[in-house]
């Protein structure tokens, strides 16, 4: 596939290896807008894995806006970032006996070197959820002191609860800066100047949105919110919102 090229990010303590997708149409990065996504930083979270799943299959199908995507943006994805805790079994540990997801501040400018050459529009972590229902995400409001309203970071998860309304709950996002958070991947990179940055959670329950009881969500349902979050990107560059097919 002449669009996704497939490379080792690093070795886990394990010497598992760490797997990063670059994806992007013909023409180079010059001038494009970089998106980064991950997924399964929690090893426990396989609803995280479903969602990446699906916006993957989406954005590698012939469909016209993932040409378009290919074409604007170069999408650089981690599917599976704590190898080590998903082959032990833990829940949200690495080997080492630590939450990754609360070491970005320190070790993540090293782990994407090639990505801060890129004008960053958006960073998505992909994640699952156990006490909460339907789709929903995390995002990070108001200037360098974590104060503030800054609507346009509402905006992405709006489109997304647009896209999915069955499925995905705007209600249910926040978007405050705590203090517990600060060595988050969302925090982190909110911190570097990517404004759009967020945590997508999937709840395991499945969604209470739609019609009739709860349902729960089988493989095609687990896929969905990272499917429909693919069209939502396009207006995230809006130098090019005249090449969008309304």
């Amino acid at each position: 596939m002449s669009y996704c090229m497939v490379r080792a990010l690093c070795r886990s303590l394990a010497g598992n290896t760490v797997p990063l997708l670059t994806i992007t149409g013909p023409g180079g990065t010059a001038g494009k807008r970089a998106v980064v996504l991950s997924a399964r930083v929690h090893p426990g979270e396989s609803g995280g894995s479903w969602a990446m799943r699906g916006f993957l299959d989406f954005l590698l199908s012939p469909h016209e806006d993932a040409q378009l995507l290919r074409r604007l943006c170069v999408f650089k994805v981690v599917p599976m970032l704590n190898p080590d805790g998903v082959v032990v079994g833990n829940s949200r540990c690495s080997l080492a006996g630590r939450d990754p997801n609360r070491a970005y501040g320190k070790v993540l400018p090293s782990s994407f070197p090639s990505v801060w050459h890129l004008r960053v529009v958006l960073y998505c972590d992909f994640h699952g959820h156990s006490r909460k229902n339907n789709v929903f995400m995390y995002g990070c409001d108001g200037g360098e002191d974590g104060t503030g309203t800054r609507l346009r970071q509402r905006v992405f998860p709006l489109m997304l609860s647009k896209n999915a309304p069955d499925k995905f709950s705007f209600s249910s996002c926040k978007f405050q800066v705590q203090k517990s958070k600060e060595g988050t991947g969302r925090v982190s990179m909110w911190r570097l100047g990517v404004s759009h940055s967020y945590t997508l959670e999937v709840a395991f329950s499945g969604s209470t949105l739609g019609e009739g009881l709860p349902q729960p969500w089988g493989q095609c349902q687990w896929g969905g919110p990272g499917l429909g979050s693919c069209p939502c990107f396009l207006f995230l560059v809006p130098s090019r919102w005249e090449e969008l097919p309304l």
